[in-house]
């Protein structure tokens, strides 16, 4: 990670003694577990593949820990001791997962039964200085676009190959029409298990214009994204040093993000859709925040569980999603930092039971 983005963040918040900043390697679990010794609450917000080391350092020091992400095939495991600590892991607490999860659970809780969930990741988001736009993590959006993805069809999980399932999907506006794909994601892990009631069908499908998807292809079939070994390192290193990082887009880019979450289900003998969505300018969250729309929705669901946790009002222990926990607490907050949802019913009667 590039220093001067800590630095540069700690000197914008002129909080004085309240904020430092400290260089340190993810990778080394001793540091880790050092450097957070005290602390209430740990963010894990670098690169999934660190989760482990964080993890593991904020349950020996008694901490509560959230993350924004994860590639683990089974997070959960290990959940009874954090319980036994009186300790919750809040795993995949960003913008999706993490708010995506919340808004889901939302949804959920006004039906009876849940028969199905989609979760759409849409962005316009253009820019006069970059043709490829990797609005997060340029690695891990790689790595999740690429490889095989998972729907949970009929109480089971299918496979589905890089760029399948496409469909052109209609966002609120100003965002429209655009043409999404499934992609390896959090929510159809945990969703089937921690929301329950019955649903039969859950998938993530993130928008990716064609431009897009033509780089991507590129760049795997000229093997140009091969790790190589650590004595012959591949050309995947120089690629991801190329490619913009997120923190550099800020103020160069233009378009709205948005996230929309769609449960079906039955209640009270009728057929209901429940849509929750909500959409965020580029260019308002640089020139109120310093930041794209896709890093303020990210960041902030992760610092408003900092701050329910910090006040007593998530109880909940272990190692949980947020579709775990009661969403009304976060929606307030939510709001008040400029991200509001809009929420639709719609009845079919033709299905009424």
């Amino acid at each position: 990670m590039d220093e001067r983005y800590p630095h540069a963040l700690a000197a914008r918040l002129d909080a004085g003694a309240k904020v430092s900043t400290v260089a340190l390697d993810a990778s080394d679990r001793a540091a880790v577990e050092t450097t957070m010794a005290g602390a209430e609450v740990v963010v894990q917000a670098s690169l999934p593949r660190f989760n482990p080391n964080v993890q593991a350092g904020a349950k020996a020091n008694g901490t509560h820990y959230v993350d924004l992400a994860s590639d683990s095939s089974d997070p959960y495991v290990g959940g009874a001791e954090w319980e036994r600590r009186n300790l919750l892991a809040l795993i995949g607490m960003g913008e999706d997962p993490g708010l995506s999860n919340l808004m889901v659970r939302a949804a959920a809780d006004r039906l009876e039964s849940v028969e199905s969930i989609r979760v759409r990741d849409g962005d316009s988001a253009t820019s006069p200085d970059f043709a490829f736009l990797p609005l997060f993590s340029p690695e891990t959006f790689i790595d999740e676009t690429l490889h095989a993805s998972r729907i949970w069809d009929g109480g089971r999980y299918r496979d589905v190959p890089p760029f399948g399932e496409g469909e052109t999907y209609e966002f609120p506006e100003p965002v429209g029409p655009q043409r999404v794909y499934s992609v390896d994601h959090e929510e159809v892990d945990s969703m089937p298990r921690f929301v329950g009631k019955g649903v039969q069908y859950v998938d993530f499908k993130l928008a990716m214009d064609e431009p897009t998807v033509r780089t991507l292809q590129l760049l795997r079939d000229l093997k140009l994204l091969e790790p190589g070994t650590a004595e012959s390192p591949g050309p995947r290193r120089a690629v991801l040093r190329a490619l913009p990082k997120p923190a550099d887009l800020a103020g160069r880019v233009e378009g709205n993000a948005a996230l929309v979450v769609e449960v079906v289900g039955r209640a009270d003998g009728l057929h209901r859709t429940e849509t929750i969505f909500t959409t965020m300018s580029h260019q308002t969250a640089f020139q109120d925040h310093g930041v794209t729309a896709t890093a303020y929705l990210t960041g902030t669901p992760a610092a408003v569980a900092v701050l329910l946790l910090l006040q007593g009002k998530i109880t909940a222990r272990g190692i949980l999603p947020p579709e775990a926990l009661e969403p009304g607490p976060f929606f307030p907050l939510l709001a008040e930092r400029g991200i509001s949802l809009t929420e639709r019913s719609t009845v079919d009667r033709s299905l009424a039971s």
